[in-house]
């Protein structure tokens, strides 16, 4: 429900700048005006979010499997652990890290293709 919040909260901040009025004033429809310019720039900080939180994501994950004993990576992570398992305890940590590398990179790739400000230009 958070992430809905925030994107109200920017919706409703986002509604009233100048390039969501002029878009008004030059007949473009509701739905266009709301969709092509208040919630192409409302997103944003939400998609900064996600990629911030995915960490924390993966490592609730972690400690779900680990608690319910569900056959997954962290599952897999702790029983490494336990066997004093290094190369499978690095390769573990490794999938974790490019998936969230990953994950990252696409974010910043969401983000530039929607914010016209982080554009280079050639």
């Amino acid at each position: 429900a958070g992430w809905i919040l925030g994107m109200r909260n920017m919706m409703v901040t986002v509604s009233s700048e100048d390039y969501v009025m002029v878009a008004q004033a030059k007949g473009l429809s509701e739905r266009r005006v709301m969709f092509g310019y208040a919630a192409r720039n409302a997103v944003l900080p939400n998609i900064s979010g996600f990629a911030l939180s995915l960490g924390f994501i993966v490592g609730g994950t972690l400690l779900v499997e680990m608690v319910f004993t569900y056959p997954g990576i962290g599952f897999q992570l702790l029983q490494a652990v336990g066997a004093k398992d290094y190369p499978l305890m690095q390769g573990v940590f490794l999938i974790i890290t490019l998936s969230v590398l990953a994950a990252n990179l696409l974010a910043d790739l969401v983000y530039a293709a929607l914010d016209p400000r982080t554009r280079k230009e050639a």
